[in-house]
Formats: structure tokens, sequence, C-alpha cells
């Protein structure tokens, strides 16, 4: 036994229940921000960042560990284990770091942490988790009744007599995908719209220069026809709303068109200015919930068509140029590209109402020859069959 703990046991216990303590605080507060919400920090900064804090913490705990390493204990001390776990935290999704820099397995240090986890509740106190029965029925009384909000489910719950706070409510249908308010049930059909201009899709893409600056464009899309109503490059990361709702604002008019609404996530440049624009423009908002990008999944797709049809095979060096090859894009996408999601037509045909191509026979074919339009230097292309200018077709060789 440790001769400090003889010769002073109040002291001593009272030590390590302030440092248990401490590092209970501490992991409980690196387990919440350690979430990654969206940040204006540039990617790979923030990466590094948190690499060099979770080192950090695991070597000063090692060094304290090796000074006391006289005592010859077996079990790594709580200073080592809480270093590790707010490492493992931390770093959350980064598996390079988690794999080779963690100084102990990582099943170890999971281990710990579901330790730690287990003890939260019984260490510092507080309200026992809601019984799953009671889950079951809020649960059962929303998707029975989709109008009802979370205040009439705790009033109904209150006439059963089962008391159960509203914050709980919200919790319980959020983590059973509903949203707390009527008639609001996280799906796809939030974010679908049956008409032209019904609902536009907006967010922001990061776009790295051949000089390793970092730039941003603000992508437009009608959700319905699928048409890429316009991209605009900044020259920057620092993006604000005041330059968003003038991007728009740009988009808007170029187009000739408004919205009735438009749906996007909480990142900060579409709040402020952007949503106060919007309110007098009498231009509704549809948010996506928190941490769920796929909600919001036609702009997505476009985002990833972009980068893997255009932005992989260019390196561009300043703003002006990310933003022709942006026009260029949108040019094609608009007349040329075939959606799968439209049946195989382009967004400027259903923007158009124009109905399928015929079926051509055999001698309608020999009678037309292959058009070929470039864009971007001849990196997209799109083909249409027009009518031969001699009249003549082709032997079947030629064809």
């Amino acid at each position: 036994m440790d001769s400090r703990l003889n010769a002073r046991p109040v002291p001593f216990l009272a030590f390590r229940t302030f440092e248990f303590l401490f590092y209970h605080v501490l992991l409980s507060l690196v387990d919440r921000v350690a979430r990654l919400p969206r940040t204006t920090m540039l990617p790979e900064a923030a990466r590094l960042y948190r690499q060099n804090i979770a080192l950090k913490a695991q070597l000063d705990a090692l060094e304290d560990h090796l000074a006391r390493i006289e005592n010859k204990r077996r079990a790594k001390p709580l200073s080592v284990r809480a270093a590790q776990v707010f490492a493992l935290l931390l770093t959350r999704g980064d598996e390079q770091f988690l794999r080779y820099f963690l100084s102990s397995p990582r099943a170890t240090i999971e281990r710990w942490l579901t330790r730690f986890r287990a003890l939260w509740g019984r260490s510092l106190g507080g309200r026992p988790r809601t019984d799953v029965d009671v889950e079951d029925l809020v649960v059962t009384l929303k998707r029975e009744n989709p109008s009802w909000g979370q205040r009439r489910i705790r009033e109904e719950l209150r006439r059963m007599g089962i008391r159960v706070s509203e914050p709980t409510i919200m919790r319980i249908l959020r983590d059973h995908g509903f949203a707390p308010g009527p008639l609001r049930k996280l799906s796809f059909e939030r974010v679908q719209s049956s008409i032209k201009d019904a609902l536009w899709a907006v967010d922001f893409f990061a776009v790295k220069t051949a000089t390793g600056a970092w730039l941003q464009v603000l992508i437009v899309i009608d959700v319905h026809t699928r048409e890429l109503l316009g991209m605009r490059a900044y020259d920057g990361w620092d993006v604000d709303s005041y330059w968003t709702i003038r991007a728009f604002n740009a988009i808007a008019s170029a187009v000739k068109r408004l919205p009735q609404k438009i749906v996007h996530d909480h990142g900060p440049t579409f709040l402020g200015q952007f949503a106060r624009q919007l309110r007098v423009l009498g231009i509704e908002r549809e948010l996506t919930p928190a941490r769920m990008p796929y909600m919001n999944c036609y702009v997505e797709r476009w985002i990833g068509s972009v980068r893997r049809e255009l932005l992989r095979h260019v390196r561009v060096h300043d703003v002006t140029e990310l933003q022709d090859w942006l026009n260029e894009y949108r040019d094609y996408a608009n007349l040329e590209r075939a959606h799968q999601g439209l049946d195989g037509r382009t967004p400027a045909e259903v923007a158009r109402g124009q109905p399928e191509a015929e079926v051509l026979d055999l001698a309608q074919l020999r009678s037309r020859k292959l058009v070929r339009r470039m864009y971007a230097n001849g990196l997209l292309q799109g083909y249409s069959l027009v009518e031969r200018d001699d009249g003549v077709a082709p032997d079947r060789a030629a064809a």
C-alpha cells in the first residue's frame, strides 16, 4: 500500500477525488465538443491542430508517469488514461492518427472510454435516462398523430399519469426521425418539390488552387428541374452572409426567377443578412437537420458531379479562372448532361417542358449525323443527331 496513504489518508483521498472530478469534467467537455461542428478553419489546419493538442496531452501525461515510475505500479495512473481518452475524443474520425499515434492500443482506450461513460451519470448525478417504454409511448403517439407537437404529447401523457418534460420529448422525437413541430417528419419529402421554382437548394463547397489557397463556391440549384442555376466563387475562406446574399441575388437576376422556398444547412453564411434579405423578398427558408447533410442530397449530388467531372482534371490559379471553368460547366450541365433522376433528360429540357425524343428507326438514323459540342476546352462534350446537309445517307460500311 502507498506510504502516503498511511501517513496522510484524508488529504490523499481528497486529492484523488479532485483529480478524478477534474479529468471527468475535461473528458465530458471534449466528448461534447469533439463531434466536429462546421467551422471556418481550414480543414487541414483543423486536423493538424487537433493532432498537435492530442499529442501534447499524451506526452505531458507520459512524462509525469515516467517521473513517478519508481512507485512500480502496474496500472497506468488516471492522468495517463484521461490523456489518451482525451486524444481519442479530440481526433475522432482521423483514422491515420488513431492507428499510428496513440500511445496505447485503441481497443484499450475505447474500453476506458466506455467505463468513463458508464460512470458519467452516476458520478455527477442528474436525471436518469427515460425508460424505453415511455419512449415507445411518445413515438407511438407521434406516429399515429403526425399533427401533434411535443406539448400536445406531453399533455396526453399527463392525462395517463406519466410526467415527461418537453425537452425530453423533443430529444426522443429527434432520435426516432421526427421533428418536434407538427407535420414535420424528417424525410426527403421535406426537400422535394413538384413544380419549377418551388424549391431551390443552396450550399457551399471549397476548392484548393494550385498555389495552395482555398476558395469558396456558392452553388444554387432548382430541386424540381435539377437546373444548375449558378455557381459563384469567392476569393478566400472567410465568406460571410453579406457576400452570400449578394451572390444569391446576382444568380436570381441572371436567370430572372425567384423561388418560393430555399433549403440550406445551419452554416453561418446563411444567417444574418442572408436570412433578413430573404424575409424581405418573401422567400421561405427550410433548414436541414443538424449533422444530416444528406437531407440536402440534390445539391450535394451536384457538388460531387462538379468535382468528378471538372475540378479533378484542372488546377486553377485564382478565383477568376475558377469562375470561368464553373460557367462552362453550368452551360454543359444544363444543356447537355443527361440526368438519371430526370429519366435521361437534361435539366433545360425539363425546365422548358420539352418531351422525350422519339425513337428513330434505322433509316432515320442513317440520314443523320452526329454533332459534337465541346465545353471547358474539350474536357466536357455534348452530342446530338442532326439532318445531313447533302441529304445522302452513307452506306453501311461508312456508318
